[in-house]
């Protein structure tokens, strides 16, 4: 592991440890940028603890005194400092989790928390309960269909440079970069549709697009690129990218309906701001 992953992952593994036996806790798992092998020197800690029910009010300050923590926040008992090192601790239920498996691997929710949960236990390194925690992560290897072809149905129709290109030649870098913003983000969910993956927010996008292995060539960088160039060739950029994009979509998901991906065309099609001639 590099040295920001290493550190932060036995710093993690010593604190687990350090728990008694709680009854009715079931798993933990280290999740976010150390399971990812992301993090960099700023990165928190993101430990996970499921229990069969919710700890009571003593247990939770057993935990807290236990790994003499302070608390960052002035109420709750989430955001942590232990040592000198930011920790966010997340407790659940193993029947929330369950539900929400449920509801991304069974409903096919698009809910981005919920698909975001699902990243983290399915990145996740378990430090207590690894037969569960496995468990869960047999489930979530296999990304529903139904789920990306949602993705792309709900998030192909904001494939719509018009208000880029107006904002491009108006002189408006405020909106341009606004929009521009949200359409690198709309990519980012096509193509972790396309790929089958789970959304891991978007603090990581250029990294997890790296990994991505169906994609526009050097995505992460050409994305990078277009906050360097003047609007209308970002603009030309980006319209480029998402051409390419809506061809790797007919290429691997033929089921897709055919008007999504017509009234996408037509979207990108718009990006040109065309003046409007005096009758």
């Amino acid at each position: 592991m590099e040295d920001d992953v290493g550190w932060r992952y036995g710093f993690a593994r010593d604190l687990v440890g350090a728990l008694p036996q709680f009854p009715g806790l079931c798993a933990a798992v280290i999740g976010g940028s150390v399971a990812r092998g992301y993090s960099d020197p700023y990165s928190d800690i993101e430990l996970l603890l499921f229990w069969e029910r919710m700890p009571d009010p003593a247990t939770r300050r057993a935990i807290l005194e236990v790994w003499r923590a302070e608390q960052r926040l002035l109420v709750g008992d989430h955001a942590l400092l232990v040592r000198g090192v930011p920790v966010d601790l997340w407790q659940r239920t193993v029947d929330d989790e369950e539900a929400i498996l449920d509801r991304v691997l069974r409903d096919h929710s698009r809910d981005m928390t919920a698909n975001a949960e699902i990243d983290m236990v399915n990145t996740g390194l378990p430090l207590r309960g690894a037969a569960l925690v496995q468990n869960w992560q047999a489930r979530t290897a296999n990304y529903p269909e139904a789920l990306a072809l949602g993705f792309l149905r709900e998030q192909l129709p904001n494939f719509h440079l018009r208000q880029l290109g107006l904002a491009a030649v108006r002189d408006n870098p405020t909106a341009f970069y606004h929009t521009l913003s949200d359409l690198h983000c709309t990519l980012f969910l096509v193509l972790l549709a396309l790929n089958g993956a789970y959304f891991p927010t978007f603090k990581w996008l250029y990294r997890r697009l790296d990994e991505l292995a169906v994609a526009p060539p050097a995505a992460a960088a050409r994305l990078r690129q277009m906050f360097l160039e003047p609007p209308p060739v970002a603009a030309a950029q980006l319209q480029t990218m998402l051409l390419e994009t809506l061809a790797l979509v007919e290429e691997h998901c033929p089921q897709l309906d055919a008007s999504v991906l017509a009234w996408a065309r037509h979207g990108v099609e718009q990006g040109e701001a065309v003046p409007i001639i005096r009758p």
